[in-house]
């Protein structure tokens, strides 16, 4: 050990935990903020390490950008991105000087893997691949096997914590998946407002605490859908109708028009479902799944809840049919002669526009016909324009998309004329993700999604640099207040927005009165307490010294700090109470204790905790094999290890040590940590049919390709000793 000042030390651990920081901030036309170039510092680490990292930070805070600079030394870069976003990409890109090449998420899957190839793959609004059964997952992990991987997303927790780690997976293998909570932070860069306030060249709107409108009476609906008999019985012996109800009841309370709509729809595969069943014919599954491509939320009318007997009894099922379509039509009726409650909405949105004259309004619904139906009551007495996936209309007749957000742009007020102005823009959740709205400055909820990461994506639109107004307003339409009772919606989103926090974190308020776990519980935001405290330490002329650099420090705890290096990973840990931990948490707590004045070193005590550092990471190095079979892709792995065994045990004795470096290759790839198109990859080598020789040379290309190599012995890099005052 090299005894060392304490600053020497500090700066030490700083510079090998946070690696080069140097990076650039001009790239193009673009001058990147101090913030971004942190960012980039951090992305470009992780990049380096494990061969990804997930970029959440906070919705304007200039992700983009951060991105291009990461991928501009790449040769052949490629973007995902819903195609909503190709113009925002081709034109950040063309103003970063970055080329690049842009494929849709929604082409993933469509086309062979082969014609993607990229070695570097920037996946933006990641949350899209959350789910690993879809084609788009396999799509996009073929494309980031072998490709250094950045994903964004400001809200990669959409419903549960299992959507971040399926994200995570398109690098770390279903590791990610095994990995605790506080470990998965590591290889996330989470920064919100509060981690740039002090910056005076760039600036966020604050966003005020949402307001409730009064919500719209329509009692008598409610009790007529609950009164709505089930299409069919259920395959499970459960109430049905408990399914079917939830989902008219959203459409209710988003608005009149929409439960119109979809009452109609589901008239019409009544019909469909009875002119089969007066046929003596039970449709299958597939049959019924084509009915239902209108709305994802009509899927559940009949596929998931329809029974499909050996001797389906057509009779008994034709009359429940009938009864249903029976209702329906009454219900329909009904409504033609009942008030109409989304005149009351329309009231109120006037009164919004009225409030906050001179300043323009995005409302953002789930559903067309609500927007459609808003449109028309209000275009006749306020300057609006409604936007979804159809396209533009505006008083004038229809717009293009792209014409329509020009309007929105930062300065669009000053440039556009006083005929062509829009106050009101009523949009479906096409615009919630990847545009910028920032001429805008309220922001109005129209109904309450399942998703709450979806209202968060909303209010980022406007929020952004360059807004034109220091605050945004949000507004929030409560549903008819029976329906709180039935759907528990308010309950529900307060209740995946606590995993957020916990595991993320939330920035601002989401809801009216909201009460989450505290933000700076977050996993994600004690990982950037963590860098901060390490940049505090970092000292541009510091010199890597010879030896393990080693001081103590006067403190308020008994323990030590150390930067190790195993399993080709540089990480912090702690010797706390005599035990060596790395829990985030922990070594959070150390650090704020590590900052103290300069002690005189104890070298026995020094090296009584380079030992035990030393011996809790070659145990950590063997449990990394030995948890293997916990892990979900422990079958092909033991597989692989056994036919390696078996190889080396049937090899003539002349052959082995021409055999053994391409073993020991194949036993490198199943420890491996990989992602999870080479998982696959890897997968289907375990069986392959192929004789000795060619089967290790196939494994051992793989290794070089996807494999890290030979990480070394583990070691203490850095130690700095905490004695108690």
């Amino acid at each position: 050990m090299n005894a060392a000042s304490a600053d020497d030390v500090r700066a030490a651990i700083a510079a090998l935990v946070l690696g080069n920081r140097h990076a650039t901030s001009e790239l193009g036309a673009i001058t990147l903020h101090a913030h971004q170039r942190e960012g980039l510092e951090r992305v470009t680490q992780l990049l380096a390490r494990h061969g990804g990292a997930l970029l959440a930070d906070d919705v304007g805070l200039g992700k983009t950008f951060v991105a291009l600079a990461a991928a501009r030394d790449a040769r052949n870069p490629v973007v995902v991105a819903p195609a909503a976003l190709r113009d925002q990409w081709t034109s950040a890109a063309k103003r970063a000087d970055v080329a690049l090449r842009f494929v849709s998420v929604e082409m993933l899957g469509r086309r062979a893997d082969s014609e993607w190839k990229a070695d570097f793959v920037v996946i933006d609004e990641a949350h899209h691949l959350r789910s690993s059964r879809t084609r788009r997952f396999a799509a996009a992990s073929a494309l980031c096997s072998g490709a250094k991987v950045l994903l964004m997303s400001a809200t990669p927790v959409q419903n549960r914590l299992a959507d971040v780690r399926t994200i995570l997976s398109l690098f770390l293998g279903e590791r990610a998946h095994a990995m605790p909570e506080d470990e998965l932070a590591r290889f996330i860069v989470r920064r919100v407002e509060s981690d740039v306030a002090e910056s005076t060249t760039f600036a966020l709107p604050r966003v005020r605490t949402p307001r409730w409108v009064s919500s719209v009476t329509d009692v008598d609906c409610l009790d007529r859908l609950l009164e709505l008999p089930p299409p069919l019985p259920p395959a499970d012996g459960a109430d049905s109708g408990v399914l079917l109800t939830y989902t008219l009841a959203r459409q209710w309370a988003s608005s009149r028009a929409a439960l119109r709509s979809a009452l109609q729809r589901r008239l019409a595969r009544a019909s469909a479902m009875e002119d089969a069943l007066a046929a003596g014919r039970l449709p299958s599954r597939a049959e019924l799944a084509a009915w239902c491509y209108a709305e994802g939320v009509q899927q559940l009318t009949f596929p998931e809840l329809a029974v499909r007997a050996e001797v389906p009894e057509t009779t008994a099922f034709l009359a429940q049919v009938r009864h249903h379509a029976f209702a329906v039509r009454e219900l329909l009726g009904w409504l033609e002669t009942s008030a109409d409650p989304d005149r009351a909405r329309a009231t109120a949105l006037r009164d919004l526009a009225t409030a906050h004259a001179g300043e323009r309004i995005i409302a953002f619904s789930e559903y067309t016909d609500t927007v459609t139906s808003l449109y028309r009551l209000l275009a006749p007495t306020v300057r609006a324009a409604m936007l979804t996936h159809g396209g533009g209309r505006v008083a004038g007749g229809s717009l293009t998309r792209r014409e329509l957000l020009r309007r929105f742009a930062p300065g669009a007020s000053a440039r556009t004329r006083e005929s062509d102005r829009v106050d009101l823009l009523l949009t479906t959740d096409v615009l919630s993700e990847g545009v910028n709205l920032q001429d805008a400055s309220v922001v109005v909820h129209l109904d309450l999604s399942w998703n709450p990461a979806r209202l968060e994506q909303r209010v980022g639109r406007l929020r952004r640099a360059g807004a034109a107004r220091e605050s945004i307003a949000v507004y929030m339409f409560a549903p008819p207040a029976p329906t709180e009772r039935l759907l528990q919606l308010e309950a529900r989103l307060r209740c995946k927005l606590d995993v957020a926090a916990r595991s993320i974190g939330v920035a601002g308020v989401i809801l009216p009165g909201l009460a989450t776990s505290d933000a700076r519980d977050a996993s994600a935001a004690r990982e950037e307490r963590i860098v901060a405290t390490l940049r505090r330490w970092s000292r541009a002329d510091w010199r890597a010294p010879g030896d393990l650099p080693c001081a103590a420090v006067e403190s308020t705890r008994e323990g030590a700090i150390a930067c190790v290096r195993f399993a080709g990973d540089v990480r912090l840990v702690a010797l706390a109470a005599r035990v060596v931990t790395d829990s985030r948490d922990v070594i959070e707590e150390l650090l704020g204790c590590a900052g103290g004045s300069e002690s005189e070193l104890n070298p026995r005590q020094a090296s009584s905790a380079k030992g035990r550092i030393e011996s809790w990471m070659r145990r950590r190095v063997v449990s990394g094999v030995v948890d293997l079979p916990a892990l979900r892709i422990a079958r092909s792995r033991r597989a692989l290890l056994h036919r390696v065994d078996t190889i080396a045990r049937r090899a003539p004795r002349h052959t082995q040590s021409q055999l053994a470096p391409l073993m020991h290759a194949a036993r490198t790839a199943a420890t491996a940590t990989l992602s999870a198109g080479a998982e696959r990859v890897l997968d289907e080598l375990a069986y392959a049919p192929l004789k000795d020789e060619a089967w290790l040379h196939a494994i051992g290309e793989f290794a070089a390709l996807h494999a890290q190599r030979d990480a070394g012995a583990p070691e203490v890099l850095a130690l700095l000793v905490l004695r108690k005052n």
